[in-house]
Formats: C-alpha cells, structure tokens, sequence
C-alpha cells in the first residue's frame, strides 16, 4: 500500500483544488436525485417519517443497532518555503499548494480533504468530499455507502498548535458511513480506516475538536418510542457519571468550542424540574404508578424516599408521559439554538429546525473530547452501543441495575460534597469518580478492556482538578 511521499502532494496530483465529482467512486454514487423527487410526490416526506416511527417496541432489536463516527480534527500542511516544525517525525508533510494561504484558504482545504479521502480508499472504503458532491445530491444520500471528509466548524488551531510555525492548519470533519455494530468486521473496518489515517498524517485534535457518535437503526427507521423513553430514562441518571470522561481543565469542558451541554442541565426537562420549589415525597403522589415499564419501577422502587431522589422521580415520570416521538425529543432539547444539541442528543426527533428534520434518526453522544487514539475512539463507540443496546432489551438485567448504580452515585456525591475533604483531596475525587464510572461500565456488561483507559483517566484528570 502506497504512502504519499514527504513533501509531495497526494498522488503528486497538480489539480487537487479542482477535483470534480468524477473522482467519486461509481459504485458509491447513491440513486439519482430525478428517482428520488419522482418517489417523493407519490409519498410525502411527513407520511413517510411517520410510517417509520409506528412500529412496535418489539421489532427493535440489537442486530438492528447502526454505529457511525463523526471524527473533528486539525490537519497540517506544510507552508510553501517553511521549515518543518517537526523533523523527527515521521509521517509525511504534505506541502501546501497555494503561494498565498490567507487568499487560498479554499483551495488548501480541499487538498487536505483529498489526502485524508485517499488514504480512506486505499483502505477499500468509498469516501467523498463534501464539496465534490454533485448537484442534486446531498450528504445524506451517502451516509449508507461512503466516508464523508468535510469542514469541521468547531476545530481551530489553539496555543500548542499555533507554535509550530510552519504549519498551516485546516479543519476536517471525517464522517464514516453507517454500519452495523453487531457485524463482526465492523471493528476491524473502523479501526483500519482510523489507523490509517493516524499513521500517514499527522493530525491533531485539542479541545476544539471532539468524537461524536451516532446511533440508530440499520434499516433507517425510528426507534419505537418505549425504547427512546428507556434510553431518555437511563442517560439522564447515569449522565453525572459517563460526562466525567471530559477533562475538567479542558477549555472546552464548559462547552466553549462545541455545543454539547449537559441534559440535566439545558433541557427542556432539567428546565422544568429547577423550576419546582417542592417536590413531594410521600407515597401519596407516587409518580412510579404512571410508568408502565417495570424494569424502571422495580429500579426506583425500594430505593429510600429523599428530596435528591423525589426530584429524580419526577424527571423519569415526565418522559414517561410524553406520547410521541416528537414530544420525548423537544423534551430532552434545549429551547435555545445553543442548547438544542445536547451531549446526549435527542433532537432528531424533536425537529425544531431543519438541520434536525433532515438528519437521520440517530441519537448522538457527543461529549467525548477529541482523539487521535484509535482504541479510545473504538472503545467510547462499544460503551455507548452498549447502553443503547441494555436501554432496548426488557431482558437485559444491565438497564435495571444500571438506573440504580446511578442513583446511588447521585446520593453518593451530594453526600460527599457536604464534607470538606471530598474537594480539600482532589486525589480523593479522582479516585471516587473513576471507581463509580468503572462499577457502571461492569453494570452495563462492558468488557473491562472497553473502559480501562477510561477510568485512569477520570482518575487522573479529576485527581488534579484545583
């Protein structure tokens, strides 16, 4: 397999800024525009969303679980006359073509999207780039068949990389394309691809960038609504401890960069249950009674009665009310466009905007900070499969043992923030947060492999937080 040479262009192609839709593999080219808009006025787009939502719970299953990676990064090139800023290193530098790059931004972009899409091919995988899509087409109809290199709009160079004088830095999105997660070379296929592009470019991720991760179904159907309300139900008590995988020194860990706040903060949910000065607790008002699933009622029930676990109670109940996908999304969004997005992601199904209506019916988590570690980004895709997969199976012992675990690690840390030594000992944090994400990840059945780095990191990050 052919490695561009250092200081080369991709192929030593001269017109890389003008790559025509051409370039784009015939096989992944999806069905024409004229076909679609031919079944569209048969069919209208609203009939046909609501066909897919009305399916019983019991069809959905975790062979059906569809995975796919939305990958932010900064990639190098090298200006004209510059010094390599890193020498040492390796991999190749590809020399920026344009004389003026300031003038010639557009033209340096599509050179780094062409590479990153080449190395994907030589992996046997089809990638297109954005800007070569041809007219009449969109980037949805390659989410089934090919990777996606594209602008990152979050991604920008910060102090560490601004230091390499030399570099030119250019934001890229790589999207893959849908695939199965239970498949068996659907690991192999990914971590090919990642490893690829990691050891032939030297890109960077800092705290711009992040991993998101979509999750839906393979056949493009909608989750049926009881398996988003058990999904809504298990994100939001296990959230305090999945989000603390986020470095707490990060500039981004308050969201600066990219838009994924905490659900039981910026929701419409979290919203409406701040707004409650009192919340009964007496088994007079028993919100558990309007929940028909059983595995949530037995996981909140012989829990003791507390203020902290009343208000969690009263979350759960409201998403079981809701009576349609519409309403469970607008429920878990933000009212604000800045919220709207939410590091568990469930706006697809809310549709306030068109950016929603049009994207498929995933839910996303996007809290992870970004990577250029192959096996973090591989294992952050099985844990969130895996909650997926726990969240729609009314037999799987993970989702009733997993609400509990959470609540008990809310009651634990409101507990030990009363108490002077839990913040005066940030080693101590460190090692109560990794401990209470390790002990979940057992719940949810995650092989330790999957969530080892994980926990040394909370412990590390968290234990040196001041």
């Amino acid at each position: 397999m052919a490695h561009p040479t250092a200081g080369g262009s991709c192929r030593q192609r001269t017109k890389v800024a003008h790559d025509a839709p051409t370039n784009i593999p015939k096989e992944a080219l999806p069905v024409g525009p004229k076909a679609k808009l031919s079944r569209s006025t048969r069919c209208p787009a609203s009939r046909a969303r609501t066909s897919k939502e009305e399916h019983p719970a019991d069809e959905d299953s975790p062979d059906e679980i569809s995975v796919a990676i939305e990958w932010k990064l900064l990639y190098p090139l090298l200006a004209r006359g510059a010094e390599d800023p890193r020498p040492t290193d390796s991999r190749p530098i590809m020399k920026a073509h344009a004389v003026h790059p300031e003038k010639e931004f557009e033209a340096l972009r599509a050179q780094a999207y062409s590479c990153v899409a080449e190395t994907i091919r030589d992996c046997g995988e089809h990638a297109v780039m954005a800007h070569t899509i041809p007219q009449g087409y969109l980037e949805r109809d390659y989410w089934e068949s090919s990777w996606i290199v594209k602008k990152a709009n979050s991604a920008m160079p910060l102090d560490e990389e601004n230091a390499l004088v030399g570099y030119i830095w250019v934001p890229v999105e790589i999207c893959s394309p849908r695939v199965r997660f239970k498949a068996p070379e659907t690991r192999s296929r990914l971590q090919r691809v990642l490893e690829a592009l990691i050891s032939r470019h030297r890109l960077a991720a800092n705290a711009s960038c992040e991993i998101h991760i979509h999750i839906g179904r393979m056949d493009g159907h909608t989750w049926s609504l009881w398996t988003l309300k058990r999904l809504g139900t298990l994100v939001w008590v296990a959230e305090p401890t999945l989000r603390r995988i986020r470095d707490p020194a990060s500039p981004n860990f308050r969201n600066i960069f990219t838009w994924g706040f905490p659900l039981r903060d910026k929701s419409r949910l979290a919203n409406a249950i701040s707004s409650l000065s009192h919340i009964r607790t007496s088994k007079t008002h028993d919100p558990l009674l309007g929940i028909p699933d059983q595995q949530v009622v037995d996981s909140f029930r012989s829990l003791h009665r507390t203020p902290g676990l009343a208000r969690e109670l009263e979350a759960v109940s409201r998403i079981w009310k809701t009576t349609s996908h519409l309403e469970l999304g607008q429920l878990l969004s933000g009212p604000e466009e800045m919220y709207r997005r939410l590091g568990f992601n469930f706006s697809a199904f809310g549709q306030e905007d068109d950016r929603a209506r049009r994207n498929p019916r995933t839910v996303e988590f996007r809290f992870m900070e970004g990577s250029v570690c192959t096996n973090l980004i591989l294992s952050w895709l099985t844990i969130c499969c895996r909650i997926v997969e726990i969240a729609l199976s009314r037999q799987d012992n993970g989702f009733y043992s997993g609400i509990r675990l959470s609540l008990q690690h809310l009651a634990e840390i409101e507990h030990l923030e009363m108490t002077k030594w839990f913040h005066s000992v940030q080693l101590v944090q460190g090692a109560v947060f990794s401990n209470q994400f390790k002990d979940l990840m057992k719940e949810f059945g995650v092989p330790h492999t999957e969530y080892e780095a994980f926990a040394k990191k909370i412990e590390q990050d968290w234990g040196h937080t001041g």
